[in-house]
């Protein structure tokens, strides 16, 4: 049983489950309050209920000095003092809980006399210091922490691989990073994307040049060496060789080795117009897409006319890499693999008939100056991607020797997605086969994606759940220290690079993947 004079019985209109009664017993009132409260309930509230407000036919208590007067022997023998700290307790509780602040003098009426001024005083004193105290540990707490955001170590992956953020959880460093530049494209190819296209971000939530520098500058500084740049259709954006020339500098600026390789993936319909200036900004490698030798089937794949415009591409790719380099080919006296590679998506019943034809061309029509690489038809959103019209890495071997040329096998590079053969008398040709989904190279993975509207794919394969914005983090930083935004980046980079599955994104083969259809299309990856 707890005694408390009840002063505002009907105040709060939401109160806890409290049940209290007056009940009238020999001449004499006795308070007796009751309480019933959930288990999250910290305190009970005590309040007079609904004879007390009918006696006094009020919204609130009746004067204190009246209820008192009419109490007898057994309330007489509280004092009033128990009376004022009962009532300054009754506040108390109410306050914890959450009730809106008043001063204490308001829960004593004005006409009670026999309530001690100077006792109701130091409560109201003893209640602002209160106050004052939680105020000054909420300050007190804001600045240790001000304090200790200061004098946080910056992280430094950079000087260690094994510790570097881009480091997975089964040891595989990323060096490579490929970026998309726009979500566009002037083809509608039919392994890439619907026929009406795919919706598009706004400009606005595409990154800027700006945005992708300091993004390149981070991964550079944690042991990138190579950056491709993709689609969409990346000449379709207008800053592209200025932007070129920044991510060859930092290249040369931030490594030792001497790869500092900046490539671009494009389907060649408008580079022959920017080629030689690309070149000339730093460009050291382009990957050229081209599904066919047949203007009618190009068509056909691509939705589109072009297959003329992308024959010369390929021609004037040549000559800038020659006038630049010496050599189209890298290595000493340019004996190792072409700058300029043709990539060809194959089809079952549709260019799988094509396969020596576009040996031959790379051998003769172009001088065994270009690469020519099959890639096994993958399955992403929209693709319409089928079994049935899957064409594997081995078949495709068998369908070039049984047509007259015979392969034989070369050795691969590092981390390489391609297994390289050559046809013999013809070694200066090199004829590669992507076998994403036959024989996938998930193992010595070394590559990382950046989508155009910013955000950072660790798997060609891998789910949208698992992509995060590095551009919201940059766009929404809540500090203005370089050091700690880069900090902030870093933190994101290296959670995104542990959460990366082993192999295919987790899918385990071709088929899950399509089932799956958790992914985006092609166009909107950038490759």
């Amino acid at each position: 049983m707890v005694l408390l004079l009840a002063t505002r019985c009907v105040q709060r209109r939401t109160t806890p489950n409290a049940y209290q009664k007056l009940i009238t017993s020999s001449n004499s009132y006795r308070l007796i309050a009751s309480s019933h409260h959930n288990a999250s309930d910290k305190y009970t509230e005590t309040r007079l209920l609904s004879q007390a407000s009918s006696m006094y036919n009020c919204n609130e208590a009746a004067p204190s000095s009246t209820l008192i007067g009419q109490f007898s022997s057994p309330l007489s023998l509280y004092r009033k003092q128990q009376f004022s700290t009962a009532v300054a307790r009754d506040y108390d509780s109410l306050e914890d809980v959450g009730y809106e602040q008043q001063p204490i003098s308001k829960l004593i009426h004005k006409n009670n006399d026999r309530m001690p001024r100077l006792q109701a005083l130091r409560e109201q004193l003893r209640h602002e210091k209160r106050q004052q105290q939680q105020q000054h540990h909420q300050q007190q707490q804001s600045s240790d922490l001000q304090v200790a955001e200061s004098t946080k170590p910056m992280i430094d992956y950079s000087t260690d691989m094994d510790n570097s953020i881009l480091t997975d959880t089964h040891g595989r460093h990323h060096n490579y990073l490929r970026i998309s530049l726009s979500e566009r494209c002037n083809l509608r190819c039919q392994y890439c994307m619907p026929p009406e296209g795919v919706p598009l971000s706004p400009t606005s939530n595409l990154l800027t040049n700006d945005e992708i520098m300091r993004l390149v500058t981070l991964f550079v500084k944690n042991g990138v060496d190579k950056v491709r740049l993709t689609g969409g259709e990346p000449l379709l954006r207008k800053d592209l060789v200025p932007l070129v020339h920044s991510i060859s500098e930092e290249l040369k600026k931030s490594n030792a080795t001497s790869s500092n390789l900046v490539g671009i993936t494009t389907n060649g319909i408008s580079l022959s117009r920017h080629v030689h200036d690309l070149v000339d900004a730093g460009l050291t490698g382009v990957n050229i897409s081209l599904d066919t030798l047949s203007s009618d089937r190009f068509q056909e794949i691509t939705r589109r006319k072009g297959l003329d415009k992308v024959m010369r591409a390929i021609g004037d790719s040549i000559s800038a890499f020659q006038n630049r380099y010496g050599h189209v080919r890298t290595g000493p006296n340019g004996t190792g693999g072409s700058r300029v590679k043709i990539n060809c998506v194959v089809m079952k019943n549709f260019n799988d008939d094509e396969l020596v034809d576009f040996v031959n061309m790379a051998t003769d029509t172009f001088g065994g100056d270009v690469d020519m690489r099959f890639i096994e038809w993958m399955p992403f959103n929209d693709n319409a991607w089928s079994r049935s019209r899957f064409v594997s890495y081995q078949d495709m071997v068998d369908k070039i020797t049984n047509g007259g040329l015979p392969l034989e096998r070369i050795i691969d590079g590092p981390n390489d997605t391609t297994k390289w053969w050559q046809v013999p008398q013809k070694d200066s040709t090199r004829i590669g086969f992507i076998t994403s989904m036959s024989e996938h190279f998930c193992s010595t993975c070394n590559r990382l994606r950046i989508t155009a509207d910013g955000k950072i794919k660790t798997c060609l394969f891998g789910s949208n759940e698992k992509e995060v914005s590095l551009k919201d983090i940059m766009r929404q930083s809540s500090s203005d220290d370089p050091r700690q935004q880069e900090d902030d980046l870093s933190r994101v980079i290296h959670a995104a690079v542990q959460r990366k599955t082993f192999a295919l994104g987790g899918h385990g083969s071709a088929d899950n993947i399509a089932k799956a259809a958790d992914n985006r299309p092609m166009t909107l990856i950038g490759g």
